[in-house]
């Protein structure tokens, strides 16, 4: 099943709040147990934050426009932006003698006032038209049963939905910001809300490594191969300490093959001067071949130092996930 917004794993438990919390049957709204507003953008004023979720790493996809229908059957969003990093989602019951266009448009306010722009903004039938409501009803809860409950007048995205996303840059860094707002089936329940705060980073690294059974694999197919377990502090070319497990299978690879030669090439993404890169990526390169030179006696004469910066990207530089993909070390047979 496609994922459209986020990770299954954290809306899981903000979609089955959304359903109970806003039956007519359901008991008063109380606040979740240690859970917190979001340090970006806080709840309506009297709402209670009845749920709330937080991966360290995830993946979303940030509509910057409205859904269709494609020919499959599946949900496309023509203008999407698709961020992985940290990712956190609030689900709030506000104030029952509040409305849901009085909650909306103060987030409006308060995410204009914050400095963000509005990729995509919707209300009411637009917000039909443009599919907000399928990602509740088919695309993110479906494994749950959700559906079961679609007919339901208590549902609270069946009234009066409304859906902003907005994008800000804080301290350098892009902020992503999604927010759901729907009238609740209740006449004793206060508009309910979706918050949806993401923000790109890199992954924790130094979890993989490349075997030489798998260099060489490479080498022989391809010619090339690239490596990800090698690691530098922004802007540096000295190895990281957690470099060495990849080290280890490069100077195997060497070693049992004493007739193969290799370039250890440097890749940059394009953040930053191209003549910075590229002598970023030159430095990284010979710091590697120093390294196999160095502690492994890997004769010098077999190894090349080239950097070639952002110049041969394997991935769009437009987003962090693509261009931690661009900044790697690549080995080339020669």
């Amino acid at each position: 099943m496609q994922n459209i917004f986020m990770t299954f794993r954290i809306f899981l438990l903000l979609i089955l709040a959304l359903g109970t919390a806003t039956s007519a049957s359901a008991q008063t709204a109380t606040e979740m147990p240690g859970a917190k507003d979001s340090a970006v953008i806080s709840r309506y004023a009297g709402s209670v934050l009845q749920n709330a979720a937080s991966e360290s790493f995830a993946a979303v996809r940030v509509p910057a426009g409205p859904g269709h229908f494609g020919a499959d059957g599946k949900l496309v969003f023509d203008k999407v932006v698709p961020v992985e990093g940290r990712v956190s989602a609030y689900f709030y019951v506000g104030p029952k003698e509040r409305t849901a266009l009085e909650v909306f448009r103060n987030y409006q306010a308060a995410l204009s006032q914050g400095g963000f722009a509005a990729l995509y903004s919707c209300e009411m039938r637009a917000c039909d038209d443009a599919l907000i409501r399928e990602i509740f009803a088919n695309e993110v809860v479906r494994p749950r049963k959700w559906a079961d409950l679609r007919g339901d007048p208590s549902n609270s995205i069946s009234r009066d939905i409304r859906f902003v996303s907005a994008k800000a840059t804080r301290n350098g860094a892009e902020v992503y910001v999604m927010v759901f707002v729907a009238e609740a089936g209740s006449m004793s329940r206060g508009p309910a809300t979706v918050v949806i705060v993401a923000e790109p980073a890199a992954m924790e690294t130094g979890k993989v490594t490349v075997s030489s059974e798998q260099l060489q694999k490479g080498l022989a197919e391809e010619g090339r191969i690239a490596l990800y377990g090698i690691y530098f502090d922004t802007g540096r070319a000295e190895l990281k300490p957690e470099s060495k497990a990849q080290l280890d299978e490069m100077a195997r690879l060497l070693t049992n093959d004493r007739a193969l030669k290799v370039a250890i090439v440097g890749h940059t993404d394009i953040q930053g001067g191209a003549d910075a890169n590229l002598t970023l990526s030159q430095r990284r390169a010979e710091a590697v071949v120093a390294a196999l030179v160095s502690n492994y006696k890997i004769d010098a004469a077999r190894l090349k130092a080239r950097g070639v910066a952002s110049f041969a990207p394997v991935a769009s530089n437009r987003s962090e996930a693509g261009r931690a993909k661009n900044r790697r070390v690549e080995l080339v047979e020669q």
